[in-house]
């Protein structure tokens, strides 16, 4: 059968404003949250009801006859009840401010500084062998400050988003309810993995030691699966449409910046990786393993890096590492400004 519109008396309904505005249809009005004069039909949005805002849309809102057609892409879906509305809007407030901190904080954390951390990790050890920040080589310090940002903002991002939902969230109805339960849960997979890495690092063995490859491995698959975890739980947040959206009104093409995000990254990461393995296997016998405190000068002379990358190696991983950086930084800031202001 299809819907129908159900014809209804305007009951506790004033104020009735409709108007044309550039295009749009814009109707304001006035509604009792309650009456007390024992009419059933008229909808108590007070406590301990629960009743929400859907709105929704189509392109082009009116069939030929006039009527309303099917609108079939939700594009708010509330989750603070009215209730809580009639009490004064603080808590949609702030629940929002919340939702939308969090979105920011992750997206900061994993598209931006853990993908520039680990790239640099991963493919800069032989780089700039003569220069070092903090008595550290370059790759090695960036690394360590990316990865400790990385970590601060993961875990205020979930203590937020722990606040606003009021604890963990259990599977809720429908798709939207699905795809709201996995992105927690793999949200607290990442978090997990973002405290234990750093921990692993504090205690890491020295060059050398006999446990160092292991840790070089461990350390490698937490970080290298937290990242590819928060990109899969950063695109079920933007969802493939703005209907699917954890951010209600998110623009689609943000899930597509992403996408071409991670694109992006392999293919610099294949060109890091031809790159770097031409410079090392100049001398495959050298080692890059940062020890964990200064030792004696004779048990870091295997140590010393042995493969001098020509000024035109640098010049090139200067400019890779360069184009990814700025790329990294331009899709954060266009997605968090796309959250701040939704």
């Amino acid at each position: 059968m299809g819907n129908t519109n159900a014809d209804q008396p305007l009951i506790g309904v004033s104020d009735i404003n409709v108007a044309m505005v550039d295009g749009r249809i814009e109707c304001t009005f006035t509604r009792e949250s309650s009456r007390n004069d024992g009419d059933d039909t008229f909808y108590n949005l007070r406590d301990p009801n629960k009743y929400y805002i859907i709105m929704s849309k189509s392109s082009g809102s009116l069939k030929p006859d006039g009527n309303i057609k099917y609108h079939a892409e939700r594009i708010i879906g509330s989750e603070t009840s009215f209730s809580e509305f009639t009490s004064g809007g603080s808590a949609v407030d702030k629940k929002l401010i919340l939702q939308k901190a969090h979105g920011c904080l992750m997206m900061i954390a994993w598209i931006g500084l853990a993908s520039i951390g680990i790239t640099l990790a991963r493919f800069f050890k032989p780089m700039w062998p003569d220069t070092q920040i903090f008595e550290k080589p370059i790759w090695f310090s960036f690394h360590r400050i990316c990865m400790v940002l990385t970590f601060l903002c993961t875990v205020s991002a979930f203590i937020i988003i722990f606040i606003s939902v009021e604890g963990f969230l259990e599977i809720g109805e429908g798709r939207s309810g699905l795809l709201r339960f996995l992105h927690a849960i793999f949200g607290t997979v990442v978090t997990c993995l973002a405290i234990i890495n750093p921990i692993m690092a504090i205690f890491r063995p020295h060059p050398g030691e006999p446990r160092r490859p292991l840790f070089n491995w461990a350390h490698w698959a937490v970080g290298t699966s937290a990242h590819l975890i928060a990109m899969a739980t950063i695109c079920l947040a933007l969802g493939y449409r703005s209907a699917r959206s954890l951010i209600n009104g998110l623009p689609d093409y943000l899930f597509w910046l992403v996408i071409g995000f991670i694109i992006f990254h392999i293919i610099v990461w294949i060109l890091l990786h031809i790159k770097r393995n031409n410079i090392l296997n100049r001398n495959s016998d050298a080692s890059n393993d940062i020890p964990l405190q200064d030792k004696p000068q004779d048990s870091q002379d295997n140590l010393v890096d042995a493969n001098k990358p020509t000024s035109k190696d640098t010049r090139i991983m200067t400019f890779l590492i360069s184009v990814y950086v700025l790329v990294s930084l331009a899709i954060v800031v266009t997605v968090v400004i796309n959250i701040a202001l939704v």
